[in-house]
């Protein structure tokens, strides 16, 4: 699909309301009720307030087209202390799910290529944009009664934020396999002995969207994902996996942490630590109380960045594998 990303223009206003409109009443009737949604769109989008703002010099007023339509729309300036103040984010629900939101972000982002932290506001109950924000590495940080800063609408949100550049996690699917492969290829080669054997070692960089169809030694499913971080090119540069290899006592499974890998162009941007944060969180979703993983021992690095945050080291295991490696063990609880 092809589509425009410009900056908004005055005579778009009407366009851009109705744009705004016809999403929020989808998005936010079975919320609020189309009386109060009315209310806030009149408030917020009237054809004044949109005009007033594509005229701001401190704001960045972002519209896609497509064919010539306007559909999806994006508004954000510089807050008071240099990072990005993302105040508006819409995709018409005819056209979601077609990476205009991703693109939107990709586009404010550039516009402000001194900042550090983007931060936004979503409705509680708008699980969509929360699962949509949460891919990028966005986390709650504080909640307002006042959405906007506009004590009238009385509207409660929360606060989410997240480190630039942003970071696109996604489930890895069959079609990452000769990118994962390289990807590790790259990593491994950073410590003499290291070889990587896909097809007895790693067998699941063959399939990677399989990952959650492999079951134990009990034939149980392991669950858990495989997720990979693209970068500007769209080529996988790095990747985390999580799955519950065994239970508790009481039937609480113990999550483990498996091929934390970050591309090293692509390191010095915590990008690690939001991966290990993202699984930690989809762990404790899942009821686990505590996450382990194994870790080669020549990964200094990786050890470091496991103790800093918050990961105790236990023993060691062996491994009849190509690399001949052995491995730390640690665990954390959740």
């Amino acid at each position: 699909m092809s589509f425009t990303i410009r900056l908004a223009r005055a005579d778009d206003a009407p366009e851009v309301r109705a744009l705004l409109v016809r999403t929020w009443h989808a998005t936010y009737d079975s919320i609020f009720g189309a009386e109060k949604v009315t209310e806030i769109t009149d408030r917020w989008h009237a054809e004044s307030v949109l005009v007033a703002q594509t005229e701001s010099e401190s704001t960045k007023f972002h519209v896609v087209e497509i064919n010539g339509a306007i559909v999806a729309t994006s508004l954000a300036k510089a807050g008071l202390d240099g990072n990005v103040e993302l105040s508006r984010l819409y995709v018409d629900p005819r056209h979601q799910r077609a990476g205009l939101g991703h693109a939107l972000l990709k586009s404010v982002q550039s516009a402000f290529p001194q900042a550090r932290r983007m931060k936004l506001e979503v409705e509680p109950a708008n699980t969509k944009a929360r699962s949509f924000y949460a891919q990028f590495g966005f986390g709650e940080i504080a909640r307002t009664d006042a959405c906007g800063g506009d004590a009238g609408v009385a509207q409660a949100a929360l606060i989410l934020e997240a480190p630039l550049p942003l970071a696109r996690i996604r489930p890895a699917n069959d079609a990452d396999a000769q990118d994962l492969f390289g990807l590790l290829t790259l990593c491994f080669a950073e410590y003499p002995g290291c070889y990587t054997d896909p097809h007895d070692d790693l067998p699941d960089l063959v399939k990677p969207g399989h990952w959650k169809e492999r079951r134990g030694a009990d034939g149980r499913l392991l669950g858990g994902d495989f997720l990979v971080v693209e970068d500007e090119r769209g080529r996988v540069c790095a990747c985390i996996a999580l799955d519950f290899p065994k239970l508790e006592a009481d039937g609480t499974p113990v999550a483990e942490l498996h091929r934390l890998y970050v591309r090293a162009d692509q390191r010095g941007r915590g990008l690690a630590a939001r991966l290990v944060a993202h699984v930690e969180a989809m762990a404790r979703e899942a009821g686990a109380r505590r996450i382990e993983l194994w870790s080669d021992t020549r990964f200094a690095t990786a050890h470091r960045l496991y103790e800093r945050l918050g990961y105790v080291r236990g023993g060691a295991r062996t491994l009849a594998d190509v690399s001949n490696s052995r491995e730390f063990f640690f665990a954390k609880s959740l």
